[in-house]
Order: structure tokens, then sequence, then C-alpha cells
């Protein structure tokens, strides 16, 4: 499965400058509680702080904006963004137990598995959690195991962006 995130925004949603390429960029994803639906924001790092988010963040990477041209790097940087963003998930403690934040653990950890990132530890496991290993800081992270439904997946669908390729 494949699961496309939209791109990263041209400019600041904070001091609406636009972004060029060699920029970082923070990109922060958020439940907006009176929506009820799940958002995000791109911002230059020094705005972090002063950007008021409309709900509780759910998780955040940080991104170089890449010359389109440069193919290579920008793969390399969306896996990097991927994992960024899978390990933000387990920092922020009020996002626990939302629908949407297990959705996101979950796909993404099975997409992070293809790319070799983390690895299934035991047995393959499908109703409750599954244990996965960071490659490289040989981490153990407990995965909840999520039923996607197609309205969770729009829901998701509709606010992330080109983190996974």
């Amino acid at each position: 499965m494949e699961w496309h995130f939209k791109s990263i925004a041209r400019k600041s949603s904070l001091s609406q400058l636009p972004f060029t390429p060699g920029n970082r960029v923070a990109c922060l994803i958020f439940k907006d509680v009176e929506a009820g639906e799940m958002g995000r924001a791109d911002v230059l790092p020094d705005e972090v702080d002063t950007y008021e988010l409309p709900g509780e963040i759910l998780g955040r990477w940080m991104r170089v904006v890449k010359d389109p041209d440069d193919e290579s790097t920008n793969v390399r940087e969306t896996v990097a963004s991927a994992e960024d963003f899978f390990l933000s998930l387990y920092q922020n403690d009020q996002a626990d137990g939302l629908a949407e934040t297990d959705a996101l653990k979950h796909l993404l950890a099975l997409m992070l598995e293809r790319k070799r990132v983390v690895r299934a530890v035991g047995k393959r496991q499908t109703a409750g959690t599954q244990l996965y290993r960071h490659v490289k800081t040989k981490q153990e992270i407990e995965v909840p195991i999520v039923e996607i439904s197609t309205d969770l997946m729009l829901k998701i669908q509709d606010t992330l962006g080109d983190i996974i390729l």
C-alpha cells in the first residue's frame, strides 16, 4: 500500500514568507478539535514557538526545501522526514489513543518497515499492538494495530504531505 501525503507548503503558515530551496521548514500536524479534523502547518523553525495551533499537536518533523530537480536527495529526505514524524508521535502523550494518531503510527510503521527503518519484533500480530525495533537506535516501540476505515484514511490523507513515496 502506498500512502501519499500533501506536499510541503510554498510559504509559511505564520509569516506567509515563501520557502526557497535550502530553507529548513518545521511541519506540524495537529488535531483541530472544533473542526474535528487533522491539520498541517508548515513554518520556519524560528516561528514554531510563536505559531498558535488551533488544536493539540500530534507530531512534527523538519524538512529542507530542495530543488525539485534533485530527485535522489528528495527521496532520502522524504524517508528521514517520515522517520522523524513517526518518532515524534511517541513523544506527545496527549495524542495517545486518538484514532488518527494510532492510524498514523500503524501506517508509518508499515511504510518504514518497507524502507528498513524499523523491523517487526516477534510474531506478526493482527490485533492489539506490534512491537517494532528502530534499526538505528535499537529502541523498541509498541505500535497499535488499527483497522483503517475509508473515513479515517480520508481524514488523514487530506491533511498530511509528501513524507512517504
